[in-house]
């Protein structure tokens, strides 16, 4: 990470955040099964880790603070579709007693007015998913 810039600047904690996300963002565990699937679970509970450590603090609401950044925005993926991820592969990564500080983040992300009321209809996401799994699993197989 040390040679990734931030409009053209070294890294700052901001950076850090928008990496880890986008490491996060690629969940491998959705498209594996086994071994694979478990390893790359551990993976993503590392990135979880790193954030949640590193990225909130004990008394914010948000990461910066008592209003939702971009940073929030970011992550935000986070607070609805990891969710549903969880479900179809049947994996819970972000556990409120591993994760206190993004489960209580997740929590209150969601409970926002704006945030909330425009966030995607859950059982469709499912669906979606449901699907894009079936169809890496097929995929994988049948390279194989």
């Amino acid at each position: 990470m040390e040679g990734v810039k931030l409009l053209g600047a070294w890294p700052s904690p901001f950076s850090y955040r928008v990496i880890w996300a986008l490491e996060l963002k690629g969940v491998k565990f959705c498209r594996s099964t086994g071994e694979q699937q478990e390893e790359a679970t551990k993976e993503a509970k590392k990135v979880l880790k790193t954030i949640e450590e590193h990225a909130l603090r004990e008394e914010d609401k948000f990461f910066a603070g008592d209003k939702i950044g971009l940073q929030d925005l970011v992550f935000g993926w986070l607070a609805w579709l990891l969710q549903a991820l969880e479900e179809v592969v049947g994996v819970k990564l972000l556990e409120a007693s591993e994760y206190p500080r993004l489960h209580r983040w997740v929590q209150n992300f969601r409970a926002h007015d704006v945030i909330g009321s425009n966030l995607p209809e859950y059982d469709a996401m499912l669906i979606y998913f449901k699907h894009l799994r079936e169809t890496f699993i097929a995929s994988s197989t049948s390279a194989v």
